[in-house]
């Protein structure tokens, strides 16, 4: 029995004959979208590891180890709590919460975290120093900011 006490009729099954299971063949589902890679990677450079020379590339850089040597890249800098870079530094933009004892040189921004120590010179537009961090050195905050070609 149906809605409001009507009766419901259903059309009549056909039995599956060669002819008609061979008429329309079942269509196949739409193929899924495969994802997309991801656009940008992070190079971590992880607690335990000491690594002495030179670092370039064109991707996110975290150090959490120490790093010596010169640090060359078109993206983010970011050293970790427990880092240690010494070196000279060109990036996008550079993060310390930890320690960096070298040259930084930004188009962007250099930021400086409470737990944050830099000994050396900055050039960069913007230079953020948070209450705490500690910073030795000069700062050249000139509308060129840094990175390759900036002069």
């Amino acid at each position: 029995m149906g809605i409001f006490g009507k009766t419901e009729t259903k059309p009549p099954q056909r039995p599956l004959t060669p002819s008609t299971a061979s008429a329309a063949p079942p269509k196949a589902a739409p193929p899924k979208p495969v994802p997309s890679a991801p656009t940008s990677t992070q190079c971590v450079i992880g607690a335990k590891t000491v690594l002495k020379g030179d670092i370039t590339g064109e991707e996110d850089v975290l150090v959490e180890g120490t790093v010596e040597g010169t640090i060359r890249i078109g993206r983010d800098l970011r050293v970790g709590p427990g880092g240690c870079v010494k070196a000279t530094v060109s990036a996008q933009s550079i993060v310390v919460a930890g320690e960096i004892i070298g040259d930084c040189q930004a188009a962007q921004r250099v930021h400086l975290e409470a737990s944050g120590k830099l000994t050396g010179n900055i050039r960069a537009p913007r230079v953020i120093i948070v209450e705490g961090a500690t910073f030795k050195g000069t700062s050249d905050m000139s509308p060129h900011g840094g990175g390759p070609g900036g002069a």
